[in-house]
């Protein structure tokens, strides 16, 4: 099951503040990032589009798109902010020495 740490979720929490939706219906949304060059894409979001995958983990939303649903079934998103207020994220698999195989989505939200 796709999870997040307590990190992701305060930054998830924050960023969703900023969304019209606010902090009971924004998140963020992750979608397939190809176009850009990643595997994955983040941005913020109001809520759900149609055929996203929902997940709410300690008041964080996160809104999967279908075609990245199941391969990011068994990750874990983690984030941080840099010095200059730059949110990263990446993914990871969490095993017994913590977070492996992370995959960084690059700078920003």
């Amino acid at each position: 099951m796709f999870t997040l740490t307590d990190d992701a979720c305060v930054i998830v929490k924050a960023i969703a503040g900023q969304t019209a939706g606010g902090r009971e219906a924004g998140g963020i949304r992750i979608y397939d990032g190809s176009e850009r060059g990643t595997d994955f894409a983040l941005e913020p979001a109001d809520g759900p589009l149609d055929g996203d995958v929902v997940l709410e983990q300690s008041g964080a939303h996160v809104f999967l798109a279908p075609e990245v649903a199941d391969d990011l079934e068994d990750f874990v998103l983690e984030a941080s902010v840099n010095g200059e207020g730059v949110v990263d994220f990446s993914f990871g698999t969490n095993g017994p020495q913590g977070m492996t195989g992370v995959r960084s989505t690059g700078s920003g939200a």
